[in-house]
């Protein structure tokens, strides 16, 4: 790769995405790193060190970053310790993907062993957290898809299924969608303080106990 100023570069970047980010957005996309390499006759950005990628209230944090570019128009490979944050989320991972579409940030995919989801604006009695293999975020419409071996906590109740999508915004979850799941559904809801839930196997009252 044909190495360059990493901070001219990188301002050619937002200068070129900024123009088109005007239409959708007042947010300028902002990306830095350590250290950068760039191939520009093939359009390919590899960067390493604290990378970052923000927009507004949207960020990407990474040891490393490959994407194509500089333009409005790409997509880009994050790896060790993935970071994304919104306003509304945060996830963490090994691996994530991330597709900037005319300047503006709009799907997110993370992949981990597992993968970690939060709402971050979620209240305290209602913490709202994920796990699975991996979680596609469509950021522009605020729904989460957890797929592959899926835990997901709601207030402290758990469900448990092969694919899970949860709407941030409208705090809806779907387990196993129709036709996208063979598997079963499973719940586990916590009893308040104070309540008392007797186990599965204690005497039963009336004509089961000889009455």
């Amino acid at each position: 790769m044909m190495r360059a100023s990493l901070r001219a570069v990188l301002l050619s970047v937002i200068a070129v995405v900024s123009v088109h980010a005007a239409d959708i957005s007042d947010q300028d996309l902002q990306v830095d790193a350590d250290d950068g390499e760039f191939d520009l006759r093939k359009s390919e950005t590899l960067l390493r060190g604290n990378v970052r990628v923000r927009q507004g209230t949207m960020s990407i944090s990474s040891e490393e970053a490959v994407g194509s570019g500089p333009n409005e128009n790409s997509r880009w490979t994050f790896s060790r310790s993935v970071r994304v944050k919104t306003n509304e989320a945060e996830m963490r991972s090994n691996t994530a993907t991330a597709a900037i579409v005319n300047g503006e940030v709009r799907q997110a995919t993370v992949k981990g062993s597992p993968a970690v989801f939060e709402q971050r604006s979620a209240a305290v009695d209602k913490l709202v957290q994920g796990r699975a293999g991996q979680i596609d975020y469509d950021v522009a419409k605020g729904i989460v898809r957890m797929t592959n071996d899926v835990w997901f906590s709601y207030g402290g109740n758990e469900f448990r299924g092969d694919v899970v999508v949860y709407n941030v915004r409208d705090e809806k979850v779907v387990v196993n969608p129709a036709g996208q799941s063979n598997g079963r559904v499973n719940i586990r809801i916590r009893p308040r303080d104070g309540v008392k839930i007797e186990p599965a196997d204690a005497p039963r009252s009336g004509s089961e106990n000889g009455a």
